[in-house]
């Protein structure tokens, strides 16, 4: 049954992965490209589907499961259907092959999986964004995207959480100061080494992604 509320997931076999990689992908402090969410949202019933095993299989080793099934992520797998598959569908557009598996990583502003639709429940997902439990994250986090050596890609509803984070925290100063009002929603705008796109399940445009692609073969060595 799915549930719509938001909240932090009650599976415990997921948050149990989460404890031990609180990313999708490659570690992100070895790879070059990263790609920035707002939570690592999951439905809520992921833990009694047939294909949680291939979940598991991915967050506990993110390069291998993409190098394995020549897939980025489980959600793309033929037998899913549901919340996050137009996300990862999408990207897919961007044609980067397994190959290239250890340069991606995918990392969130919250650092423990979630359920629900925080867009609906925004009060719920800033109590979580800056609670004691994921404190630590996001001090990782801001390191991260402070390393110039990076390319990063954000979405773009994603500077005002930036903005809100430095007002409380004073983290992510970097990306707070970024001027969005400067900026084209439908285009690939460029900060230093962040990127900013519409988000991949908005209707990101295919010249966009042209763009992103072409700066993702740019920026790997």
């Amino acid at each position: 049954m799915e549930k719509s509320i938001f909240e932090k997931h009650p599976s415990k076999l997921l948050n149990e992965l989460y404890s031990k990689r609180n990313y999708q992908g490659a570690n992100p402090s070895d790879a070059q490209i990263l790609f920035v969410g707002r939570d690592p949202n999951w439905a809520f019933d992921v833990e009694t589907k047939e294909m949680f095993n291939y979940v598991s299989e991915y967050l506990t080793d993110g390069i291998t499961f993409w190098e394995t099934y020549n897939i980025h992520h489980p959600f793309l797998l033929p037998n899913y259907k549901g919340d996050g598959k137009r996300y990862h569908k999408i990207f897919s557009k961007l044609n980067v092959e397994s190959n290239l598996a250890s340069k991606i990583s995918f990392v969130e502003l919250i650092g423990f999986p979630t359920t629900g639709m925080a867009k609906s429940y925004n009060k719920i997902f800033l109590e979580y964004l800056i609670s004691t439990e994921n404190r630590k994250h996001l001090i990782e986090l801001d390191k991260l995207l402070n390393d110039s050596e990076k390319t990063i890609f954000v979405a773009w509803g994603l500077l005002e959480d930036f903005k809100f984070l430095n007002r409380e925290t004073g983290l992510f100063r970097r990306l707070a100061e970024i001027d969005k009002s400067r900026m084209n929603i439908s285009e690939l705008n460029q900060h230093e080494n962040v990127y900013i796109h519409r988000h991949f399940s908005d209707a990101i445009s295919n010249a966009t992604l042209e763009k992103m692609k072409t700066e993702i073969k740019r920026n790997i060595r």
